[in-house]
Protein backbone atom coordinates (compact mmCIF):
# COMPACT_ATOMS: atom_id res chain seq x y z
CA UNK A 1 0.00 0.00 0.00
CA UNK A 2 1.20 3.52 -0.81
CA UNK A 3 0.50 6.86 0.78
CA UNK A 4 -1.29 8.16 -2.31
CA UNK A 5 -3.83 5.33 -2.00
CA UNK A 6 -5.64 7.19 0.78
CA UNK A 7 -4.10 10.71 0.81
CA UNK A 8 -4.72 13.12 -2.08
CA UNK A 9 -3.10 16.48 -2.81
CA UNK A 10 -5.65 19.20 -3.64
CA UNK A 11 -4.69 22.60 -5.12
CA UNK A 12 -7.06 25.59 -5.07
CA UNK A 13 -8.17 27.15 -8.34
CA UNK A 14 -5.97 30.19 -7.79
CA UNK A 15 -3.00 27.85 -7.04
CA UNK A 16 -2.36 29.68 -3.76
CA UNK A 17 -3.20 26.78 -1.42
CA UNK A 18 -2.28 23.10 -1.42
CA UNK A 19 -4.11 20.75 0.94
CA UNK A 20 -3.81 17.14 1.98
CA UNK A 21 -7.06 15.21 1.99
CA UNK A 22 -7.14 11.88 3.82
CA UNK A 23 -9.87 9.33 3.15
CA UNK A 24 -11.04 8.79 6.73
CA UNK A 25 -13.42 5.97 5.87
CA UNK A 26 -10.58 4.06 4.26
CA UNK A 27 -8.28 4.64 7.24
CA UNK A 28 -10.89 3.51 9.74
CA UNK A 29 -11.73 0.35 7.79
CA UNK A 30 -8.01 -0.38 7.43
CA UNK A 31 -7.41 0.13 11.14
CA UNK A 32 -10.37 -2.11 11.99
CA UNK A 33 -8.96 -4.82 9.72
CA UNK A 34 -5.54 -4.53 11.34
CA UNK A 35 -7.05 -4.73 14.83
CA UNK A 36 -9.10 -7.75 13.81
CA UNK A 37 -6.02 -9.48 12.42
CA UNK A 38 -4.04 -8.78 15.59
CA UNK A 39 -6.83 -10.36 17.64
CA UNK A 40 -6.78 -13.40 15.36
CA UNK A 41 -3.01 -13.67 15.71
CA UNK A 42 -3.25 -13.51 19.50
CA UNK A 43 -5.90 -16.27 19.54
CA UNK A 44 -4.29 -18.52 16.93
CA UNK A 45 -0.61 -17.77 17.13
CA UNK A 46 0.33 -21.45 17.18
CA UNK A 47 -2.24 -22.63 14.61
CA UNK A 48 -1.99 -20.73 11.27
CA UNK A 49 -3.67 -23.67 9.56
CA UNK A 50 -6.14 -22.17 7.10
CA UNK A 51 -5.79 -19.68 4.24
CA UNK A 52 -7.56 -16.81 6.08
CA UNK A 53 -5.08 -16.96 8.93
CA UNK A 54 -2.16 -16.97 6.50
CA UNK A 55 -3.56 -13.86 4.74
CA UNK A 56 -4.03 -12.09 8.06
CA UNK A 57 -0.41 -12.62 8.92
CA UNK A 58 0.57 -11.11 5.60
CA UNK A 59 -1.64 -8.04 6.06
CA UNK A 60 -0.02 -7.21 9.37
CA UNK A 61 3.26 -6.77 7.60
CA UNK A 62 5.39 -3.97 9.03
CA UNK A 63 4.90 -1.77 5.91
CA UNK A 64 1.20 -1.38 6.66
CA UNK A 65 1.54 0.25 10.06
CA UNK A 66 0.00 3.77 9.93
CA UNK A 67 2.64 5.43 12.11
CA UNK A 68 5.40 4.19 9.82
CA UNK A 69 3.55 4.98 6.61
CA UNK A 70 2.28 8.51 7.45
CA UNK A 71 5.42 10.50 8.26
CA UNK A 72 6.46 14.07 7.57
CA UNK A 73 9.19 12.81 5.27
CA UNK A 74 6.70 10.67 3.30
CA UNK A 75 4.28 13.60 3.04
CA UNK A 76 7.00 15.91 1.67
CA UNK A 77 7.90 13.25 -0.87
CA UNK A 78 4.25 13.02 -1.94
CA UNK A 79 4.07 16.82 -2.29
CA UNK A 80 7.27 16.82 -4.35
CA UNK A 81 5.76 14.22 -6.67
CA UNK A 82 2.85 16.63 -7.21
CA UNK A 83 5.33 19.52 -7.88
CA UNK A 84 4.29 21.36 -4.69
CA UNK A 85 7.46 23.17 -3.69
CA UNK A 86 6.67 26.70 -2.45
CA UNK A 87 5.20 27.86 0.83
CA UNK A 88 5.39 24.50 2.59
CA UNK A 89 4.30 24.63 6.25
CA UNK A 90 6.34 22.10 8.26
CA UNK A 91 4.17 22.51 11.35
CA UNK A 92 0.98 21.87 9.33
CA UNK A 93 2.54 18.75 7.77
CA UNK A 94 3.57 17.43 11.19
CA UNK A 95 0.12 18.20 12.60
CA UNK A 96 -1.53 16.34 9.72
CA UNK A 97 0.61 13.28 10.39
CA UNK A 98 -0.18 13.29 14.12
CA UNK A 99 -3.93 13.61 13.51
CA UNK A 100 -3.94 10.68 11.09
CA UNK A 101 -1.71 8.43 13.17
CA UNK A 102 -3.61 9.13 16.41
CA UNK A 103 -7.06 8.99 14.75
CA UNK A 104 -7.99 12.44 16.09
CA UNK A 105 -9.98 13.48 13.05
CA UNK A 106 -13.72 14.08 13.21
CA UNK A 107 -16.09 11.37 12.08
CA UNK A 108 -16.39 12.58 8.49
CA UNK A 109 -15.59 11.01 5.15
CA UNK A 110 -12.38 12.99 4.76
CA UNK A 111 -9.91 15.03 6.79
CA UNK A 112 -8.27 18.04 5.12
CA UNK A 113 -5.30 20.19 6.14
CA UNK A 114 -3.72 23.11 4.26
CA UNK A 115 0.02 22.41 4.10
CA UNK A 116 1.32 24.96 1.58
CA UNK A 117 0.38 28.57 0.94
CA UNK A 118 1.55 30.76 -1.92
CA UNK A 119 1.86 34.54 -2.01
CA UNK A 120 -1.00 36.34 -3.72
CA UNK A 121 0.03 39.08 -6.15
CA UNK A 122 -0.48 42.66 -5.01
CA UNK A 123 -2.47 44.33 -7.75
CA UNK A 124 -1.47 47.77 -8.87
CA UNK A 125 -3.28 50.86 -7.61
CA UNK A 126 -5.40 52.78 -10.08
CA UNK A 127 -4.26 56.17 -11.18
CA UNK A 128 -5.69 59.16 -9.34
CA UNK A 129 -5.96 62.94 -9.52
CA UNK A 130 -4.28 65.47 -7.25
CA UNK A 131 -6.47 68.60 -7.25
CA UNK A 132 -4.73 71.96 -7.03
CA UNK A 133 -8.04 73.82 -6.85
CA UNK A 134 -11.43 73.22 -5.26
CA UNK A 135 -13.85 72.13 -7.96
CA UNK A 136 -17.58 72.44 -7.45
CA UNK A 137 -18.01 68.81 -8.43
CA UNK A 138 -15.54 67.92 -5.66
CA UNK A 139 -17.77 69.14 -2.81
CA UNK A 140 -16.77 68.67 0.80
CA UNK A 141 -18.54 65.62 2.20
CA UNK A 142 -18.71 64.38 5.78
CA UNK A 143 -18.28 60.67 4.99
CA UNK A 144 -19.77 59.54 8.32
CA UNK A 145 -22.96 61.55 7.92
CA UNK A 146 -22.97 61.78 4.10
CA UNK A 147 -23.44 65.52 4.38
CA UNK A 148 -22.39 68.14 1.85
CA UNK A 149 -21.23 71.52 3.07
CA UNK A 150 -23.56 73.67 0.94
CA UNK A 151 -21.74 76.87 1.89
CA UNK A 152 -18.53 75.49 0.44
CA UNK A 153 -20.42 74.12 -2.54
CA UNK A 154 -21.60 77.54 -3.62
CA UNK A 155 -18.10 78.96 -3.95
CA UNK A 156 -17.25 79.58 -7.59
CA UNK A 157 -13.77 78.28 -8.55
CA UNK A 158 -12.35 80.85 -10.94
CA UNK A 159 -8.76 80.52 -12.18
CA UNK A 160 -6.28 82.66 -14.06
CA UNK A 161 -3.87 81.89 -16.90
CA UNK A 162 -1.12 79.39 -15.95
CA UNK A 163 -2.84 78.32 -12.72
CA UNK A 164 -2.25 74.59 -12.09
CA UNK A 165 -5.52 72.68 -12.08
CA UNK A 166 -4.79 69.01 -11.51
CA UNK A 167 -1.88 66.58 -11.57
CA UNK A 168 -2.44 63.06 -12.85
CA UNK A 169 -0.96 60.31 -10.68
CA UNK A 170 0.07 57.31 -12.76
CA UNK A 171 -1.15 53.84 -11.78
CA UNK A 172 1.25 51.32 -10.26
CA UNK A 173 2.16 47.96 -11.76
CA UNK A 174 1.75 45.96 -8.55
CA UNK A 175 3.92 43.12 -7.24
CA UNK A 176 4.08 39.54 -8.50
CA UNK A 177 2.98 36.65 -6.33
CA UNK A 178 4.11 33.02 -6.29
CA UNK A 179 1.92 29.92 -6.35
CA UNK A 180 2.51 26.63 -4.54
CA UNK A 181 4.21 25.26 -7.67
CA UNK A 182 6.84 27.98 -7.36
CA UNK A 183 5.61 29.82 -10.44
CA UNK A 184 5.18 33.60 -10.52
CA UNK A 185 1.66 35.07 -10.64
CA UNK A 186 1.50 38.35 -12.51
CA UNK A 187 -0.35 41.20 -10.75
CA UNK A 188 -3.15 43.14 -12.36
CA UNK A 189 -1.81 46.62 -13.17
CA UNK A 190 -3.79 49.66 -12.08
CA UNK A 191 -5.94 51.57 -14.55
CA UNK A 192 -5.01 54.95 -15.97
CA UNK A 193 -7.11 57.98 -15.10
CA UNK A 194 -9.33 58.75 -18.07
CA UNK A 195 -9.00 62.52 -18.07
CA UNK A 196 -7.55 64.87 -20.65
CA UNK A 197 -6.90 68.57 -21.10
CA UNK A 198 -9.96 70.21 -22.61
CA UNK A 199 -10.78 73.70 -23.75
CA UNK A 200 -8.57 76.52 -22.41
CA UNK A 201 -6.21 74.07 -20.70
CA UNK A 202 -2.85 72.43 -21.51
CA UNK A 203 -0.90 69.52 -20.07
CA UNK A 204 2.77 69.39 -19.15
CA UNK A 205 3.61 65.86 -20.29
CA UNK A 206 6.64 65.60 -18.02
CA UNK A 207 4.85 66.70 -14.84
CA UNK A 208 1.46 65.30 -15.93
CA UNK A 209 -0.03 68.57 -14.66
CA UNK A 210 -2.85 70.38 -16.47
CA UNK A 211 -2.73 74.22 -16.46
CA UNK A 212 -5.25 76.91 -17.40
CA UNK A 213 -4.55 78.78 -20.63
CA UNK A 214 -7.30 81.32 -20.03
CA UNK A 215 -9.17 82.79 -17.11
CA UNK A 216 -12.62 81.49 -16.24
CA UNK A 217 -14.49 78.84 -14.30
CA UNK A 218 -13.12 75.29 -14.02
CA UNK A 219 -15.50 72.75 -15.49
CA UNK A 220 -14.81 69.11 -14.77
CA UNK A 221 -16.58 66.42 -16.83
CA UNK A 222 -16.19 62.65 -16.66
CA UNK A 223 -13.57 62.73 -19.44
CA UNK A 224 -11.87 66.12 -19.46
CA UNK A 225 -11.20 69.32 -17.55
CA UNK A 226 -12.02 72.68 -19.10
CA UNK A 227 -11.87 76.35 -18.24
CA UNK A 228 -15.02 78.07 -19.47
CA UNK A 229 -16.15 81.68 -19.38
CA UNK A 230 -18.67 82.64 -16.68
CA UNK A 231 -21.91 84.54 -17.25
CA UNK A 232 -22.92 86.11 -13.97
CA UNK A 233 -26.21 87.76 -12.94
CA UNK A 234 -25.79 89.66 -9.67
CA UNK A 235 -29.49 89.64 -8.72
CA UNK A 236 -32.70 87.74 -9.48
CA UNK A 237 -33.22 86.73 -13.08
CA UNK A 238 -35.75 89.11 -14.63
CA UNK A 239 -36.99 90.43 -17.96
CA UNK A 240 -34.04 92.79 -18.21
CA UNK A 241 -31.82 89.73 -18.62
CA UNK A 242 -34.31 87.22 -20.05
CA UNK A 243 -33.54 83.62 -20.89
CA UNK A 244 -29.85 82.64 -21.05
CA UNK A 245 -28.19 80.18 -23.43
CA UNK A 246 -24.45 80.41 -22.75
CA UNK A 247 -21.39 78.56 -24.05
CA UNK A 248 -19.82 78.36 -20.60
CA UNK A 249 -21.05 78.43 -17.00
CA UNK A 250 -23.84 80.53 -15.52
CA UNK A 251 -24.04 82.03 -12.02
CA UNK A 252 -27.29 83.55 -10.77
CA UNK A 253 -26.88 85.26 -7.39
CA UNK A 254 -30.63 85.51 -6.82
CA UNK A 255 -33.79 83.60 -7.76
CA UNK A 256 -34.99 82.18 -11.05
CA UNK A 257 -38.74 82.95 -11.31
CA UNK A 258 -41.36 80.88 -13.11
CA UNK A 259 -41.22 80.79 -16.89
CA UNK A 260 -37.49 81.47 -17.43
CA UNK A 261 -35.00 79.18 -19.12
CA UNK A 262 -31.27 78.69 -18.49
CA UNK A 263 -29.01 76.57 -20.68
CA UNK A 264 -25.24 76.27 -20.16
CA UNK A 265 -22.49 74.19 -21.68
CA UNK A 266 -20.80 74.10 -18.27
CA UNK A 267 -22.29 74.35 -14.75
CA UNK A 268 -25.24 76.38 -13.54
CA UNK A 269 -25.12 77.86 -10.04
CA UNK A 270 -28.19 79.51 -8.50
CA UNK A 271 -27.90 80.97 -5.03
CA UNK A 272 -31.63 81.57 -4.53
CA UNK A 273 -34.83 79.67 -5.31
CA UNK A 274 -35.81 78.12 -8.62
CA UNK A 275 -39.50 78.21 -9.50
CA UNK A 276 -41.20 76.53 -12.49
CA UNK A 277 -38.35 77.11 -14.94
CA UNK A 278 -36.28 75.13 -17.41
CA UNK A 279 -32.69 74.60 -16.26
CA UNK A 280 -30.29 72.55 -18.39
CA UNK A 281 -26.52 72.17 -17.80
CA UNK A 282 -23.80 70.30 -19.68
CA UNK A 283 -22.07 69.92 -16.32
CA UNK A 284 -23.70 70.12 -12.88
CA UNK A 285 -26.48 72.24 -11.38
CA UNK A 286 -26.16 73.79 -7.91
CA UNK A 287 -29.24 75.40 -6.32
CA UNK A 288 -28.55 76.69 -2.84
CA UNK A 289 -32.04 77.43 -1.54
CA UNK A 290 -33.95 74.83 -3.51
CA UNK A 291 -36.68 74.25 -6.06
CA UNK A 292 -40.40 74.90 -5.77
CA UNK A 293 -41.85 74.27 -9.21
CA UNK A 294 -45.56 73.32 -8.83
CA UNK A 295 -44.91 70.29 -11.04
CA UNK A 296 -43.86 72.44 -14.00
CA UNK A 297 -40.55 72.92 -15.81
CA UNK A 298 -37.49 70.77 -15.16
CA UNK A 299 -33.88 70.76 -13.98
CA UNK A 300 -31.51 68.60 -16.03
CA UNK A 301 -27.76 68.05 -15.63
CA UNK A 302 -25.31 65.88 -17.54
CA UNK A 303 -23.43 65.28 -14.28
CA UNK A 304 -24.86 66.08 -10.82
CA UNK A 305 -27.65 68.10 -9.23
CA UNK A 306 -27.23 69.58 -5.74
CA UNK A 307 -30.17 71.40 -4.15
CA UNK A 308 -31.18 72.63 -0.73
CA UNK A 309 -34.78 71.44 -1.01
CA UNK A 310 -37.00 69.98 -3.76
CA UNK A 311 -40.77 70.50 -3.85
CA UNK A 312 -43.04 69.45 -6.75
CA UNK A 313 -40.17 69.46 -9.23
CA UNK A 314 -38.84 67.35 -12.10
CA UNK A 315 -35.13 66.53 -11.87
CA UNK A 316 -32.88 64.42 -14.08
CA UNK A 317 -29.14 63.90 -13.55
CA UNK A 318 -26.63 61.86 -15.53
CA UNK A 319 -24.75 60.86 -12.41
CA UNK A 320 -25.98 61.82 -8.92
CA UNK A 321 -28.64 63.90 -7.17
CA UNK A 322 -28.01 65.16 -3.65
CA UNK A 323 -30.58 67.14 -1.67
CA UNK A 324 -29.76 68.82 1.62
CA UNK A 325 -33.28 68.63 3.07
CA UNK A 326 -36.43 67.01 1.62
CA UNK A 327 -37.79 65.75 -1.69
CA UNK A 328 -41.55 66.34 -1.71
CA UNK A 329 -44.04 65.19 -4.38
CA UNK A 330 -41.41 65.36 -7.10
CA UNK A 331 -40.18 63.16 -9.93
CA UNK A 332 -36.44 62.64 -9.55
CA UNK A 333 -34.25 60.54 -11.84
CA UNK A 334 -30.52 59.84 -11.50
CA UNK A 335 -28.25 57.35 -13.26
CA UNK A 336 -26.31 56.37 -10.11
CA UNK A 337 -27.47 57.71 -6.73
CA UNK A 338 -30.10 59.84 -5.00
CA UNK A 339 -29.20 61.05 -1.51
CA UNK A 340 -31.63 63.05 0.63
CA UNK A 341 -29.48 63.96 3.59
CA UNK A 342 -31.59 65.40 6.36
CA UNK A 343 -35.21 65.13 5.35
CA UNK A 344 -37.98 63.09 3.83
CA UNK A 345 -38.84 61.59 0.49
CA UNK A 346 -42.61 61.92 0.35
CA UNK A 347 -44.87 61.27 -2.63
CA UNK A 348 -43.94 61.26 -6.30
CA UNK A 349 -41.16 59.01 -7.57
CA UNK A 350 -37.42 58.74 -7.08
CA UNK A 351 -35.41 56.75 -9.64
CA UNK A 352 -31.77 55.76 -9.24
CA UNK A 353 -29.29 53.30 -10.70
CA UNK A 354 -28.41 51.37 -7.54
CA UNK A 355 -28.63 53.51 -4.38
CA UNK A 356 -31.16 55.73 -2.60
CA UNK A 357 -30.59 57.21 0.85
CA UNK A 358 -32.87 59.33 3.03
CA UNK A 359 -33.80 60.02 6.63
CA UNK A 360 -37.48 59.10 6.06
CA UNK A 361 -39.38 57.65 3.11
CA UNK A 362 -43.17 58.13 3.01
CA UNK A 363 -45.16 59.58 5.92
CA UNK A 364 -47.69 58.68 8.63
CA UNK A 365 -50.55 59.44 6.21
CA UNK A 366 -49.29 56.60 3.96
CA UNK A 367 -48.83 58.89 0.98
CA UNK A 368 -47.91 56.69 -1.98
CA UNK A 369 -44.18 57.03 -2.64
CA UNK A 370 -42.44 55.13 -5.43
CA UNK A 371 -38.76 54.26 -5.53
CA UNK A 372 -37.27 52.85 -8.75
CA UNK A 373 -33.83 51.27 -8.90
CA UNK A 374 -31.94 49.85 -11.88
CA UNK A 375 -34.68 50.96 -14.29
CA UNK A 376 -36.08 54.44 -13.75
CA UNK A 377 -39.76 55.27 -13.80
CA UNK A 378 -39.63 56.69 -17.33
CA UNK A 379 -38.05 53.48 -18.63
CA UNK A 380 -40.66 51.32 -16.87
CA UNK A 381 -43.53 53.41 -18.24
CA UNK A 382 -42.01 53.49 -21.73
CA UNK A 383 -41.50 49.72 -21.74
CA UNK A 384 -45.06 49.17 -20.56
CA UNK A 385 -46.35 51.37 -23.38
CA UNK A 386 -44.23 49.51 -25.94
CA UNK A 387 -45.51 46.14 -24.72
CA UNK A 388 -49.13 47.33 -24.93
CA UNK A 389 -48.66 48.90 -28.36
CA UNK A 390 -46.88 45.82 -29.73
CA UNK A 391 -49.82 43.66 -28.63
CA UNK A 392 -52.25 46.01 -30.42
CA UNK A 393 -50.17 45.90 -33.60
CA UNK A 394 -49.98 42.08 -33.56
CA UNK A 395 -53.78 41.91 -33.29
CA UNK A 396 -54.13 44.53 -36.02
CA UNK A 397 -51.80 42.62 -38.37
CA UNK A 398 -53.80 39.42 -37.86
CA UNK A 399 -57.03 41.19 -38.83
CA UNK A 400 -55.43 42.88 -41.85
CA UNK A 401 -53.93 39.58 -42.97
CA UNK A 402 -57.39 37.96 -42.80
CA UNK A 403 -58.85 40.78 -44.94
CA UNK A 404 -56.01 40.42 -47.46
CA UNK A 405 -56.52 36.64 -47.67
CA UNK A 406 -60.24 37.13 -48.45
CA UNK A 407 -59.43 39.49 -51.33
CA UNK A 408 -56.90 37.00 -52.67
CA UNK A 409 -59.62 34.32 -52.65
CA UNK A 410 -61.96 36.64 -54.55
CA UNK A 411 -59.23 37.45 -57.12
CA UNK A 412 -58.83 33.74 -57.78
CA UNK A 413 -62.52 33.57 -58.85
CA UNK A 414 -63.11 36.95 -60.50
CA UNK A 415 -61.71 40.44 -61.02
CA UNK A 416 -62.04 42.88 -58.17
CA UNK A 417 -64.38 45.81 -58.48
CA UNK A 418 -62.89 49.30 -58.34
CA UNK A 419 -64.15 49.71 -54.76
CA UNK A 420 -62.59 46.37 -53.76
CA UNK A 421 -59.27 47.35 -55.34
CA UNK A 422 -59.23 50.60 -53.34
CA UNK A 423 -59.98 48.65 -50.15
CA UNK A 424 -57.22 46.15 -50.94
CA UNK A 425 -54.70 48.96 -51.50
CA UNK A 426 -55.67 50.50 -48.15
CA UNK A 427 -55.29 47.09 -46.50
CA UNK A 428 -51.80 46.63 -47.98
CA UNK A 429 -50.76 50.13 -46.95
CA UNK A 430 -52.09 49.66 -43.39
CA UNK A 431 -50.44 46.25 -43.12
CA UNK A 432 -47.02 47.56 -44.19
CA UNK A 433 -47.28 50.59 -41.88
CA UNK A 434 -48.19 48.41 -38.90
CA UNK A 435 -45.41 45.93 -39.73
CA UNK A 436 -42.78 48.68 -39.85
CA UNK A 437 -43.98 50.19 -36.57
CA UNK A 438 -43.91 46.77 -34.91
CA UNK A 439 -40.30 46.19 -36.06
CA UNK A 440 -39.24 49.61 -34.75
CA UNK A 441 -40.93 49.01 -31.38
CA UNK A 442 -39.36 45.57 -31.13
CA UNK A 443 -35.87 47.10 -31.59
CA UNK A 444 -36.64 49.81 -29.06
CA UNK A 445 -37.98 47.25 -26.57
CA UNK A 446 -34.70 45.30 -26.72
CA UNK A 447 -32.84 48.43 -25.57
CA UNK A 448 -35.14 48.89 -22.55
CA UNK A 449 -35.09 45.18 -21.73
CA UNK A 450 -31.28 45.28 -21.35
CA UNK A 451 -31.59 47.54 -18.29
CA UNK A 452 -33.74 44.98 -16.44
CA UNK A 453 -31.99 42.62 -13.98
CA UNK A 454 -31.22 39.25 -15.54
CA UNK A 455 -32.46 36.08 -13.86
CA UNK A 456 -28.91 35.08 -12.95
CA UNK A 457 -27.90 38.58 -11.83
CA UNK A 458 -26.11 38.99 -8.50
CA UNK A 459 -26.06 42.77 -8.46
CA UNK A 460 -26.53 44.63 -5.14
CA UNK A 461 -29.15 47.39 -5.09
CA UNK A 462 -29.83 49.27 -1.88
CA UNK A 463 -32.19 51.75 -0.16
CA UNK A 464 -30.91 53.16 3.15
CA UNK A 465 -33.33 54.74 5.66
CA UNK A 466 -31.74 56.44 8.67
CA UNK A 467 -35.03 56.99 10.52
CA UNK A 468 -38.36 55.60 9.25
CA UNK A 469 -39.84 53.99 6.15
CA UNK A 470 -43.66 54.11 6.19
CA UNK A 471 -46.39 51.90 4.68
CA UNK A 472 -47.41 52.43 1.04
CA UNK A 473 -43.82 52.93 -0.09
CA UNK A 474 -43.27 50.89 -3.25
CA UNK A 475 -39.76 49.79 -4.25
CA UNK A 476 -39.34 48.67 -7.86
CA UNK A 477 -36.40 46.89 -9.46
CA UNK A 478 -37.25 46.04 -13.07
CA UNK A 479 -40.23 43.67 -13.04
CA UNK A 480 -39.81 43.03 -9.30
CA UNK A 481 -41.61 45.15 -6.71
CA UNK A 482 -41.96 45.30 -2.94
CA UNK A 483 -44.64 47.32 -1.13
CA UNK A 484 -43.86 48.27 2.47
CA UNK A 485 -46.86 47.34 4.63
CA UNK A 486 -45.33 47.87 8.05
CA UNK A 487 -43.42 50.82 9.47
CA UNK A 488 -39.71 50.12 10.02
CA UNK A 489 -36.87 52.18 11.48
CA UNK A 490 -33.17 52.42 10.72
CA UNK A 491 -33.12 49.77 8.02
CA UNK A 492 -31.75 49.10 4.57
CA UNK A 493 -33.79 47.43 1.85
CA UNK A 494 -31.47 45.33 -0.30
CA UNK A 495 -32.24 43.72 -3.66
CA UNK A 496 -29.81 40.92 -4.45
CA UNK A 497 -30.13 37.56 -6.19
CA UNK A 498 -33.51 38.75 -7.48
CA UNK A 499 -35.00 39.07 -4.00
CA UNK A 500 -35.69 41.84 -1.46
CA UNK A 501 -34.52 41.76 2.15
CA UNK A 502 -34.95 44.30 4.98
CA UNK A 503 -31.95 44.53 7.30
CA UNK A 504 -31.18 46.71 10.35
CA UNK A 505 -28.54 49.36 9.80
CA UNK A 506 -25.23 48.44 11.35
Amino acid sequence: MELKDFIKVKVSNDRLEASLEANVDYLESLQAELDHQEDDQDGHADHPTDELEVEAVQLTDKSFKIEELVTAEAIRKLLTQENIQYGLDDMAIQSFCEVIVNGEYDEENTYTQVVATGDAPINGEDGSIDYHISLMTQTKVDEAAHKVDFKEMMKIPVVEIDDPLITIIKPTEGESGQDVYGELIAPKPGKDVQIKAGENTKINDKQLTIYATNSGQVHFTEKEIQVLPVYQVSSDLDLNVGNIDFNGSIVIKGDVPEGFALKARGDITIQGIVEASKIEAGGSVFIKEGISALGKGFVKATLDIFAGNVNQANLEAGRKIQVNNSILHSHVTSREQVICQKGHIIGGSVSSGNYIEARDVGNRMSTKTQLYLSENKKAVEKKSYIESRMKELVDQLKKLRTIGDKFEQIKAVRDLTSKERVTLLRQQHSYEKARLELNELNDEYKVYAKSQPEEESNQLIKVVIHDTIYPNVEINVGKYAKVINKEASKVSVIFQDLDFSINPLV
